[in-house]
């Protein structure tokens, strides 16, 4: 892999999502699916460009019945980052909120055309926003947690989302005979509990500066040493390389004495092709 190839994002559309879409045709709500999956590839869309922003790549965007979702295979995201990216999904469907409202205030013969994309984007916005894993609310409690509760704060967040989707379940459970019949509620619940239960992979790949390092330049850049001893993994090395930083990297021994330095390509080198759980040991 070349350090200055500029990363695109892939979008996979699953099988599933057009069988949803056949069954909105079907039950005559094509119209309504339509806009509910733009403002779905819009939310995740936002994820991606917040994630891109801050040195992030993701593999793709999955479309399938129960939405998008932004997939990839690094799982040391900082707590800042896991928030400002979980954040941008959410805060993209208030933004088309207003925007539709905005523009219904200036010419108010494009409701009935934005009516179903008003309300996608105000069930996306809300749902995103309750504090469940894997929703992004989840994903913005557990960054918030992460600062105490270190690696716990993941598992805090899943047992607080099987606890509301049990709680849910239970409120379903009860319209059944209260004669409401909350099926949608049930449906949810069910799907929230599950999430909790995929071992899901991190949406966020940390990247090289490479294809931006020309236009941070211009805007002057600080470059940082990283100083390792050889006992440490390169996934300890990866997780210092936070914010808008050049970083190389000195590995010394017990004497405080460089024993092998990378330069800022070498290092993101280094950091984009070997596994991260590689020994310091071994890059000597």
């Amino acid at each position: 892999m070349k350090a200055d190839k500029k990363h695109t994002i892939k979008v996979k559309i699953k099988s599933s999502f057009w069988v949803f879409i056949a069954l909105a045709v079907l039950f005559k709500q094509g119209f309504f699916a339509l806009n509910y999956a733009i403002a779905v590839l819009l939310h995740e869309l936002a994820h991606y460009v917040v994630a891109s922003r801050l040195f992030y790549h993701c593999q793709e965007i999955q479309v399938s019945i129960f939405g998008a979702v932004l997939y990839g295979d690094f799982q040391d995201v900082t707590p800042k980052d896991r928030i400002k990216i979980a954040l941008a999904g959410p805060l993209c469907n208030v933004a088309l909120c207003v925007i539709c409202l905005a523009l219904w205030w200036a010419f108010p013969v494009t409701y009935s055309y934005f009516e179903s994309f008003f309300t996608a984007n105000v069930g996306m916005a809300c749902v995103n926003m309750l504090p469940c894993y894997p929703l992004d609310g989840g994903r913005v409690l557990c960054g918030a947690l992460e600062s105490k509760l270190g690696n716990n704060a993941l598992s805090l967040t899943k047992k607080l989302t099987m606890a509301l989707s049990l709680a849910l379940f239970c409120l379903f459970a009860y319209s059944l005979f209260a004669g409401a019949n909350l099926f949608s509620l049930g449906l949810f619940s069910v799907c929230l509990f599950s999430g909790t239960l995929v071992s899901g992979k991190e949406c966020y790949v940390k990247t090289s500066f490479a294809h931006n390092r020309a236009k941070l330049l211009k805007k002057g850049m600080e470059k940082k040493t990283l100083v390792f001893d050889k006992d440490n993994s390169l996934r300890d090395v990866a997780k210092r390389m936070q914010g808008n930083y050049l970083y190389c990297l000195e590995i010394v021994d017990a004497d405080m004495e460089v024993i092998r330095r990378y330069s800022v390509a070498g290092l993101e080198q280094l950091v984009l092709c070997n596994p991260l759980d590689t020994p310091l040991a071994e890059l000597i």
